[in-house]
Order: structure tokens, then C-alpha cells, then sequence
């Protein structure tokens, strides 16, 4: 038996998640296990990003140009799974918005300090950056960045003048925030 359908049987057996790349296809990628596969086709049942079913794929094994298995993703995809009913409970926040220029300072006041909330701020009306702000000054500001997987980026200075908006407890975060937590637990 091949490797690969060593993988695919494994996968099967134990309900153990694998990711799946096409070739051509850069953009496509699936995470889910196999529910069934011949020399011709593999059946996987989908998650999506956020742990939810997302029905069942079928593919030919000859576009599948790889497969993941036993990476970081897989583990942190199946911390989402498990825990994706809590994920979609979103606690209440009350942020209250400033009637004044410096709204970005007086937003970014409330929410320092708060670990339990993870925001994304957008920068220069291009790019968010998400993570926990931890230090507010009149000018700048210390986010402790967190990654898409809840890796630890480290910490950031920011200028407050730069912040052009917020998202703040979305799912994303949400997400972000779990799998933080869950690291820290595991190290």
C-alpha cells in the first residue's frame, strides 16, 4: 500500500483530518477526513474554517497534487471542531462611541487591558491586524498580535492617528482568540 493511501486509510479509520491541495489550483484547499476512497476518487466530509460541517467532497485522486497530515493546521482545525459551539456564542461588549475627533483614542481606551477580547484594527484603511491591546498611550498604542492559527506574534507599537476602523469579537477573532488560549494551555 502507498503512502498516500496509507494516509487516506489512516484518515478513515480514525476520523483524523487531512488537508487536500489540487493541482492548478493554489486557492483550493480542503480540510476534512475521508469518508470513503477507491483507486479513482476519495469522499472527504468538509469542515469549514470556522468547524462546521460543510458537506462532503468528491474528487479525483489524480488532481490531488498533495496531502497534509499531522501539521499544525490539522491540530488546530480540530481544537475548532471541537469547540465550535462555543465559538459561536459572542459575548456581549459595550463599547461606547465617542462623540468627539478622538474616537480611535477613546475606542482603543476601552479595550486596553481586555484579554478576553481579541480586535482586529484596520491601519491606514488597508490591512487589520489583530491581536490584544495591551498598552495605550495618547499617541500610540501595544497590540500583542495574534496569528490566523492563534500563534503569538509578538508585540507592536502602533500610532493611534493611524487607525482608520475596528472589528471587534467578530468570529474571526473569536477563532483567533480560542486557539490562542488553547497553545498557551499546551506549552
Amino acid at each position: 500500500m502507498s503512502i498516500f493511501n496509507q494516509i487516506l486509510e489512516r484518515s478513515k479509520l480514525n476520523k483524523e483530518l487531512i488537508g487536500i491541495w489540487k493541482y492548478r489550483d493554489n486557492e483550493k484547499f480542503w480540510c476534512g477526513f475521508v469518508l470513503d476512497y477507491n483507486e479513482t476518487l476519495v469522499k472527504i466530509q468538509h469542515f469549514t474554517n470556522y468547524g462546521k460541517l460543510d458537506g462532503q467532497i468528491v474528487a479525483q485522486i489524480s488532481a490531488i497534487q498533495n496531502v497534509d497530515f499531522n501539521d499544525d493546521y490539522a491540530r488546530a482545525m480540530q481544537v475548532v471542531i471541537d469547540y465550535s459551539q462555543e465559538l459561536e456564542k459572542e459575548q456581549k461588549i459595550n463599547i461606547s462611541l465617542p462623540e468627539n475627533e478622538n474616537w480611535d483614542y477613546e475606542i482603543i481606551k476601552q479595550l486596553e487591558g481586555n484579554l478576553d477580547i481579541l480586535t482586529s484594527i484596520e491601519i491606514n484603511n488597508s490591512e487589520y491586524f489583530s491581536g490584544f491591546i495591551m498598552e495605550v498611550s495618547e499617541s500610540d498604542f501595544v497590540l500583542h498580535c495574534v496569528g490566523k492559527l492563534g500563534q503569538d506574534e509578538g508585540l507592536v507599537v502602533y500610532k493611534i492617528e493611524d487607525i482608520t476602523g475596528f472589528r471587534i469579537n467578530d468570529i474571526d477573532n473569536r477563532k483567533r482568540a480560542m486557539l490562542y488560549k488553547w497553545r498557551k494551555a499546551t506549552v
